[in-house]
C-alpha cells in the first residue's frame, strides 16, 4: 500500500511541475516542502490545509483523495474527488487526468459501483496507456464484481505477465482467487507459481511457500517442477539452520526411490546433490540439460550459482548472477555463492563488503555466515575473522542484556574486543559504554577482559 501511495504522490508532483497554469510558484514550493518534510497523517493534514488555501488546484484534491483511499476513508475521498470534477474538465495535463480518473476508478470500486469503476478506469487509460499506477487491476476487480470473471481474469493475467510489481499483496490474492484452487492449464499454473515466487521476494522469511508450490505442481502432474519447488524449500531451511545437510541428503535418496534410475527426475536429484556437494561443474551440466515444465525463480538461482562457481566461471557470468539479487532478498545461499564466485574470479575486494554483510546477516551462526566472516576478515588482514561482529549483531547483543539475559551471552563481544585494532572492534568499543549501563555487565566485562 505504501508503495502505491508514494507512486501517486510522485506522479502528482510530476504533473504539478509540468503544469503551471493551475498553480503559482508559491504553491509549488509549499507542496514540495510538505512532501519532503511530512509523512502519513501529518502529510495528509498539511495537504488538506493547503487545499483550503488553493481550492482550485486539482492535484491537491488528487493527492488527498489518494491518501484517503489508502486509509479506506471512502466517503471523504469521494468528496474531494467530486470537488475535482469541474477542475479536471478544465485541465490540459494528461498525467493529471490519468491520476484523477485512476482515483475515481478506485473510489467507485470501493464504493460498490463496479460499472462506474470500469468507466473511470477506461477514461484514465485514455490519458496514459502505460498505466503506471495499475488502474487496469482495479478495472479487472470491477469486472469480477459484475460477475464477469472471464474479462476480469484476462485483464489480471495480462497485467501480471507485464507488470507484477504493480500488484499489492491483496491484488495477488485476488488473482489467485480468480484462478481457483485447481488451475486448468499450464499457463494458469505458471501464474500460481510465479505469484508464490513474488511472495518470497516480498516476504523472504516466510517458510512453506516452496511446499505449497510443489503441491500445486504435483497435482498437475509436473513432477520435475514439483521437485525443484520441494528442494527450494529445503535449501532455504538449510541456510536458515532449521534442517541439517544430512536431512536433505536423506530426502534426496528417498525421492530417488520413486523414479526409474534413468528418469529426468533422478537426474535432477543427482544435480541437486552435486550442488550440495559443491561439485558445481557436474551440477551445472545437469541443470542446463533439464527444463522444468513450469519456470521457478529458484531454478534460475541453481543454474547461475553453479555456472558462476564452476571451473568455467567468468566475470560476465558473475555479473549475470549478480543481476538476480532482487529475486532472492535475505536468501543466504544467493549471497554466499555470489561472493564466492567473485572470489573465484580474483575480483573480491573491500568494495564487496556490503554483499558479504548481507550474507552474514542472513544467518550469522550458520557455517556460511562464519565462512563469510573469515573471508571478510582476510580482506582486512585479520586473524580469527570468525570473531567479527557487524553493527546490527552488536545491537542485538545490547538488546538481549537490556531484556534481562545473563552477561555471559556477551562472550562473542568480548572475543571481538580482544582482537587487534580493526573497524569492527572500533564499533564494539563504541557500544561498551551502553553495555556497562546494564546491571552486572560492567563487572563481567572487567573480569572477562582481565581489567
Amino acid at each position: 500500500m505504501f508503495k502505491k501511495l508514494v507512486l501517486i504522490l510522485l506522479v502528482a508532483l510530476l504533473a504539478l511541475t509540468s503544469c503551471s497554469k493551475q498553480a503559482d510558484d508559491s504553491y509549488l514550493k509549499e507542496m514540495e516542502t510538505l512532501l519532503q518534510e511530512k509523512t502519513g497523517d501529518e502529510l495528509l493534514e498539511g495537504l488538506i490545509a493547503l487545499d483550503k488555501k488553493y481550492p482550485n488546484v486539482l492535484m491537491l484534491k488528487i493527492n488527498i483523495s489518494g491518501m484517503l483511499l489508502v486509509k479506506n476513508e471512502i466517503k471523504p475521498a469521494g468528496d474531494y474527488l467530486k470537488a475535482g470534477l469541474p477542475l479536471v474538465k478544465k485541465s490540459t495535463n494528461d498525467g493529471e487526468k490519468y491520476v484523477f480518473y485512476t482515483n475515481m476508478a478506485q473510489y467507485s470500486f470501493k464504493n460498490q459501483d463496479p460499472n462506474k469503476s470500469i468507466d473511470y478506469a477506461k477514461q484514465a487509460l485514455e490519458f496514459n496507456k502505460e498505466d503506471p499506477l495499475g488502474v487496469t487491476i482495479t478495472m479487472a476487480k470491477a469486472y469480477a464484481n459484475k460477475e464477469d470473471p472471464i474479462s476480469a481474469l484476462k485483464l489480471m493475467k495480462e497485467q501480471w505477465t507485464a507488470n507484477p510489481e504493480k500488484f499489492t499483496d491483496e491484488d495477488m490474492f485476488y488473482l489467485l482467487s480468480l484462478l481457483g484452487n485447481e488451475p486448468d492449464s499450464i499457463d494458469n499454473l505458471s501464474i500460481v507459481v510465479s505469484v508464490a515466487d513474488e511472495f518470497l521476494i516480498r516476504k523472504p522469511t516466510i517458510t512453506g511457500i516452496g511446499i505449497q508450490q510443489a503441491q500445486n505442481l504435483e497435482q498437475a502432474g509436473y513432477m520435475i517442477s514439483a521437485l525443484v519447488a520441494t528442494f527450494s524449500e529445503m535449501d532455504r531451511m538449510r541456510f536458515l539452520g532449521k534442517i541439517q545437510d544430512e536431512n536433505v541428503y536423506t530426502a534426496i535418496d528417498q525421492a530417488k526411490a520413486n523414479f526409474t534410475p534413468d528418469s529426468p527426475h533422478v537426474k535432477f536429484l543427482d544435480g541437486f546433490k552435486a550442488y550440495m556437494d559443491e561439485d558445481f561443474d557436474a551440477a551445472s551440466a545437469i541443470f542446463d540439460s533439464i527444463i522444468p515444465e513450469v519456470p521457478l525463480n529458484y531454478y534460475s538461482y541453481l543454474q547461475m550459482a553453479c555456472r558462476a562457481n564452476g571451473s568455467k566461471t567468468a566475470p560476465e557470468i558473475v555479473n549475470a548472477f549478480g543481476a538476480l539479487e532482487g529475486k532472492f532478498p535475505l536468501f543466504q545461499g544467493y549471497y554466499y555463492y555470489l561472493w564466492t564466485s567473485i572470489r573465484k574470479n580474483n575480483l573480491l575486494t573491500l568494495e564487496d563488503q556490503p554483499l558479504m554483510e548481507q550474507c552474514i546477516l542472513s544467518n550469522p551462526a550458520s557455517r556460511f555466515g562464519i565462512e563469510t566472516k573469515k573471508a571478510l576478515g582476510q580482506l582486512y588482514d585479520l586473524k580469527n575473522g570468525e570473531n567479527i561482529l557487524l553493527p546490527d549483531e552488536l545491537t542485538v547483543y545490547l538488546m538481549r542484556v537490556r531484556n534481562g539475559e545473563k552477561s555471559e551471552i556477551l562472550e562473542p563481544v568480548a572475543k571481538l574486543l580482544e582482537m587487534e585494532d580493526n573497524p569492527f572492534k572500533a564499533n564494539a568499543e563504541l557500544l561498551v559504554p551502553e553495555l556497562r549501563k546494564v546491571s552486572g555487565v560492567s563487572d563481567w566485562l572487567d573480569k572477562r577482559l582481565g581489567k
